[in-house]
């Protein structure tokens, strides 16, 4: 099919106007874009972390409510695993919290490492704004918090019933 036979983009789609390519030298270049898998493979790789912390965690409270429930746990047991529960989830909102700042220093990098590449690279990145991926980022944070302190309840809840306070 000849160029002229095909058919404009529909909807949404992007219209590169002047295309400026990489003023970079293809050595620099090639680094750069090593540089950027990498930073976002890391991106990945912390995203991945933080599901499994928060995921980790929950699995390792409900392990405290059946322990408590199954030695039939009396008031001082319970009250160490709630103070086991209590350092797990500060410790846990901790890790999460600088999680986030690893992935916004990556973020940085990513940018920083975009301003050098072609105007079509930059135009594509720019589809998502800095904003909206702030916002998706920090709002996913804030349910993964709230995932951890609404655990470390049920653990409290459980433990004061298993207890028999």
């Amino acid at each position: 099919m000849a160029p002229a036979d095909k058919k404009p983009p529909s909807g949404d789609d992007v219209v590169f106007a002047d295309v400026v390519p990489s003023a970079l030298d293809d050595n620099t270049h090639a680094e750069v874009r090593a540089l950027y898998v990498e930073s976002t493979e890391t991106l990945r790789f912390v995203k991945t972390h933080q599901w499994r912390t928060v995921g980790a965690t929950l699995m390792v409270f409900l392990a405290l409510i059946f322990i408590a429930g199954f030695v039939d746990a009396d008031k001082a047991l319970t009250q160490k695993l709630m103070g086991i529960t209590i350092l797990m989830t500060t410790s846990v909102i901790f890790t999460l919290i600088i999680y986030q700042f690893w992935m916004h220093n990556e973020a940085r990098k990513i940018d920083a490492m975009g301003e050098h590449m072609s105007s079509v690279f930059r135009e594509i990145r720019a589809i998502k704004s800095r904003r909206e991926g702030n916002l998706h980022r920090y709002t996913l944070l804030i349910f993964m918090i709230i995932a951890i302190v609404f655990g470390a309840v049920v653990v409290h809840l459980a433990l004061t019933r298993i207890a028999g306070g």
